[in-house]
């Protein structure tokens, strides 16, 4: 964007954002044809310019690109599929400048192709990307004959005029994805299709692989239909052999809902037909915790339905209507509503914004929303807050608090204030709430009812705000018999306020001169498993004085509390290590290894060498370490790859080129090559809008793995072939994954954190299985398989990512449970064979020396 459009608001500026959407993909004369629509945007050039190239392995193609008033069409010609290329990224450049592509939300283009015999998938993500999908597969032009298909209760049978067996593998090809689906053999001759109920609504094409060839399946058989209670299945074989999959809908005529009495409201529905009713109840289904409550309806289809039921949870419901046992959705796009109830209602000092809705699918949906509380601070000034907070009206007897919590106790202080408030904050309060010296108090505005419980809370942003990891804007320090106390208030990166403490004994000398010969080294504060530590064991014999620090009470340190140079975080020789080391390296931010705030204020801080060893391969999920959000950001930035250096940090993060080195991940120096072990590790990271464990057990995060590790399909496939999974969970969520709380076979365990080093973990295991964490770069770097289940890719990539997804996913995707099972059992049969060949534009060095290069490099630019 030009600096003209930096003089506008934000607001304005968005309209001078370009904004590209893929709107077609087609297939003709031997070229893919790419529609894109240039949507409305203020253009501040005379004329527009675009062109288009084809990335396969680094190398950029030009390609046809034509533009005509709104519309853009690329043209990819199906030669460049040539050679079977895993990944292909069209890419469209206006005045040389990259777009960001924008996904249709029209679900009905086609985005699986066959070409050359293998299966593509094309994905929007800033770019177009198609990746090869099953890349051991073999899909053929030929076709097998299906001789006969029964459709009975819960499953469908087929049978073949050639023999299949227990390998034998059936798939369904729908516009999107291509899935297997679980079968069991009846005889040589025949197959049995279960688990109908998890199949996707829409229509798709059978397929069948033996060995590793895939055929299209075709017979000429009669049309069979079949009803189950959630959804009705249709198998066609002109021109060839197809299952319809539809949910069972009612169109409805009118719908009245009464107003709240007694805490109940009164349905009534009619139904455009009619039909004969047997046992009628309408269902409340909770999509996100995927349950219901059946609700019992009159012969008249009227029914009082307790206001509880409805709000439970605070979630949005769906309406069924069950008829017979069969469930069918409410299509109510062109029904007559009543509803008497829209409005308020007063639960638990809080007035609810409670109605029924149609949904964007056009079915009925019940919709409850809470108060919300606007809120802002806007001034700060020696401990005094100034700022407002509006909403009290939405709650019955509640009066406005400001609350200050210690985030690791959660003990609190609260003080009443006005609408409009000008507190002054005691500092005793603070520390009286400090669950150690150095910890983080954050701060809400709330309702407070009148028993004294806290009803609604939210955090609030400060006016002023200039988020920075390293700056405060106002400061307290208490003088104590035995120490000083250090209160600083600072913001969040979403501008929220927080309290940072930190605490100096007054035995600790801090009039000393830093020493660039002495290095301090860590990782989260209670770890010692990856770079931090690796490249502290490196520099033992090294000409300079290494130190690392970790929590005291941590597990890792018992495991190395023996060693030399090994401190504890707060204790005295911390202190004096911390305020004369002249050279700092951490895999996180600095307050990870600093018993201060790393500022320039404290301590002649800015003196330091900084060096940021990281705790990944960025590209994927944005991190938070750009040069911008440091008033004294890092002197080096260490990587892994020439385009992780440019496209990212350089280009993205901004910082120089001078100041990022490629040299690997320390870590990387103690992985061994080729050790392949039998077994299977599933590690999946954490999702950062998961802040309470009832936002966790109420989460699909939860749901997704737990169903995963009680599927039995999944246990058939692990028995059969006498392979273990060892569930590695987050280390937020260990209590909630264990054997007491989830139905796991033998074959399944769980790992406790501190248990193994992940380093260790990774080492053991022949495949892993996770979603988006960075680990899956040393299983790639050890050349062994990686898994990757993406079931909320939109979500957890919603603050956009940083390299395409083929760049750094190297690997299978499987969006459902289902795929991802197959996947496994393919790994398995092929022996965990490794099919990612290069990875030199992820990982450059793959020689062992890293840390050497590392030394090198702070040795070199320190000085």
């Amino acid at each position: 964007m030009s600096r003209f459009t930096n003089y506008f608001s934000k607001h304005v500026r968005e309209r001078f954002t370009k904004e590209i959407e893929l709107i077609g993909i087609n297939r003709r004369g031997g070229d893919f044809i790419f529609t894109y629509k240039v949507l409305p945007f203020i253009n501040i050039r005379v004329i527009s310019n675009y062109n288009a190239t084809v990335l396969i392995d680094e190398i950029e193609h030009a390609v046809p690109c034509e533009y005509n008033d709104d519309l853009i069409t690329v043209r990819v010609s199906e030669a460049y599929f040539n050679d079977e290329p895993d990944n292909l990224s069209v890419q469209l450049y206006s005045f040389n400048e990259k777009m960001r592509i924008k996904r249709s939300k029209d679900f009905k283009i086609r985005t699986q192709y066959f070409v050359n015999n293998k299966l593509y998938n094309i994905k929007v993500k800033r770019d177009v990307h198609i990746s090869k999908r099953y890349m051991t597969l073999n899909f053929t032009d030929e076709t097998q004959l299906v001789n006969d298909a029964n459709v009975l209760k819960d499953s469908l049978v087929l049978t073949f005029n050639t023999k299949v067996d227990k390998d034998s593998v059936l798939f369904l090809s729908y516009i999107h994805k291509f899935v297997e689906i679980p079968t069991t053999l009846v005889d040589d001759y025949t197959l049995k299709v279960t688990g109908l109920e998890q199949l996707t609504n829409g229509e798709a094409v059978f397929y069948i692989a033996q060995k590793e060839d895939v055929y299209l399946l075709k017979g000429k058989l009669k049309e069979q239909e079949l009803f189950t209670e959630y959804y009705s299945y249709t198998l066609k074989t002109e021109p060839e052999l197809t299952l319809e999959v539809k949910e069972h809908v009612i169109v409805l005529e009118s719908f009245y809902v009464s107003e709240i009495k007694d805490n109940v409201v009164t349905v009534n529905i009619q139904l455009e037909k009619d039909i004969l009713i047997n046992q009628p109840k309408l269902s409340i289904f909770n999509p996100r915790l995927d349950t219901s409550v059946d609700i019992d309806l009159t012969d008249q289809l009227r029914c009082d339905i307790p206001i509880g039921v409805l709000i439970d949870g605070f979630t949005n419901k769906k309406i069924n209507f069950i008829n017979d046992g069969i469930v069918y959705q409410l299509d109510i796009r062109y029904a007559k509503i009543t509803d008497d109830m829209v409005g308020k209602h007063l639960h638990d000092n809080e007035y609810l914004n409670t109605h029924f809705y149609r949904r964007k699918d056009n079915y009925l949906g019940f919709k409850v929303s809470r108060p919300r509380i606007r809120r802002r601070m806007t001034s700060i000034k020696d401990f005094t807050f100034k700022g407002f907070m509006k909403g009290r009206e939405s709650f019955s007897n509640a009066e406005n608090v400001i609350i200050f919590e210690d985030r690791i106790s959660q003990k609190t202080v609260e003080y009443p204030v006005d609408d409009k408030f000008k507190i002054k904050v005691v500092p005793e309060d603070i520390i009286n709430l400090m669950s150690r010296g150095k910890t983080v108090i954050d701060i809400y505005v709330g309702m407070r009812n009148e028993d004294g419980d806290i009803i609604a809370r939210e955090k609030i942003p400060y006016k002023h705000s200039d988020y920075k990891k390293d700056n405060f804007y106002d400061l307290k320090i208490v003088q104590e018999k035995d120490r000083e106390v250090y209160l600083l208030v600072t913001t969040t990166p979403f501008n929220n306020l927080k309290i940072e403490t930190f605490v100096v004994p007054k035995s600790v000398n801090t009039n000393v001169t830093r020493d660039n010969n002495i290095w301090l080294l860590g990782e989260r504060t209670d770890t010692a498993q990856e770079n931090g530590y690796a490249l502290f064991k490196y520099l033992q014999d090294k000409q300079v004085e290494a130190y690392y620090v970790i929590d005291g009470e941590s597990k890792d340190y018992e495991k190395i509390k023996d060693e030399e140079n090994v401190l504890v975080f707060g204790s005295e020789a911390h202190y004096d290590i911390s305020l004369r080391a002249g050279v700092l390296l951490c895999t996180h931010d600095f307050e990870n290894i600093l018993p201060y705030k790393p500022a320039k204020e404290f301590f002649n801080y800015g003196d330091t060498f900084k060096v940021f060893l990281q705790h990944g391969v960025l590209g994927r999920k944005p991190a938070e370490y750009h040069k911008k959000y440091y008033e004294d950001p890092f002197d080096i930035f260490i990587v892994s790859s020439s385009s992780e250096k440019y496209d990212v940090v350089v280009e993205e993060m901004g910082y120089d080129e001078d100041e990022v080195i490629v040299t690997g991940l320390a870590r990387f120096d103690q992985l061994p090559i080729g050790k392949k072990g039998k077994d299977i590790l599933l590690m999946p990271t954490w999702r950062d809008w998961i802040n309470t464990d009832e936002r966790f057990l109420n989460s699909e995060y939860y749901h997704r793995y737990k169903n995963l590790i009680e599927n039995e399909r999944l246990h058939e496939v692990l028995k059969k072939y006498n392979v273990k999974l060892n569930f590695y969970p987050h280390y937020r969520a260990q209590q909630f994954f264990t054997k007491e709380h989830i139905e796991a076979t033998d074959n399944i365990e769980f790992i406790t954190l501190g248990e193994r080093t992940v380093q260790d973990l990774l080492i053991e295991h022949a495949l892993l299985i996770t979603d988006f964490s960075s680990v899956s770069f040393d299983f790639t770097m050890m050349k062994k398989p990686v898994i990757y289940y993406h079931f909320d890719e939109d979500r957890f990539f919603n603050r956009g990512i940083l390299r395409p997804v083929n760049e750094t996913f190297l690997g299978d995707i499987a969006e459902t449970e289902e795929l991802l099972i197959s996947y496994i059992e393919d790994s398995i049969k092929h022996n965990y064979e490794n099919k990612v060949k290069d990875i030199s534009g992820i990982i450059k060095y793959q020689d062992q020396h890293n840390c050497e290069r590392i030394y090198e490099a702070v040795e070199r630019k320190k000085l």
